[in-house]
């Protein structure tokens, strides 16, 4: 093969050097910036999330958050950055939980901060589940995500949290929720108020 001199040589080497750096953005963007999953009401979830059908993008995203998924007639997830307004969640600002009956045994909603780690604070409140919560007569519940206790009902803290997400898990789940994730009534978050005013 001629050797086609010194400025072919370089435009050869700097198309696979930005082969290489795009790909390796986009991979790690797959990994920890991408959601993963399809979007249920502001709340993303696979449903072959723990399953031997994830693809390699997935599997990378729960070993990075160290979800430790179980099979999907376990446990089914659903993880959201956003309140109803589209805004990231962030441990300046108070929210409001609320939602219904959840199909499953029970479930849980867990706040991590934005290294995909519990965030390091000593309230011992970095969650809040099925048995915390009261329902009314229409099995509808509140509880509220901040970074300090409310008066009363159910808290999970965001206190040093930074701009967080939250992790919705319910434990085995029924089969019509397994089968089509579209059919759960998510919870809605709405913004309370941020930095202390109403």
């Amino acid at each position: 093969m001629a050797d086609r001199g010194p400025l072919s040589r370089l435009t050869f080497a700097s198309t696979i050097a930005l082969g290489l750096i795009a790909g390796l953005f986009s991979g790690w963007w797959a990994i920890t910036g991408g959601m993963g999953g399809q979007n249920y009401s502001g709340w993303y979830g696979s449903p072959v999330t723990g399953s031997k059908d994830a693809d390699p993008w997935l599997r990378a995203r729960v070993a990075i958050s160290g979800l430790l998924a179980l099979n999907r007639n376990q446990a089914i997830y659903f993880t959201r950055k956003t309140d109803d307004a589209g805004e990231p969640l962030s441990e300046n600002c108070r929210y409001s939980v609320t939602g219904g009956p959840l199909p499953g045994k029970w479930w849980s909603v867990t706040v991590y901060a934005a290294d995909n780690y519990l965030p390091l604070n000593q309230d011992n409140a970095l969650s809040f589940d099925a048995t915390e919560v009261i329902s009314d007569a229409r099995g509808q519940w509140s509880a509220t995500l901040s970074p300090t206790r409310p008066e009363n009902g159910a808290w999970a803290s965001t206190s040093k949290a930074g701009t967080f997400d939250i992790t919705l898990r319910i434990y085995q789940p029924e089969q019509r929720a397994q089968d089509d994730f579209a059919s759960i009534t998510m919870p809605k978050v709405s913004k309370i108020d941020c930095g202390g005013k109403a």
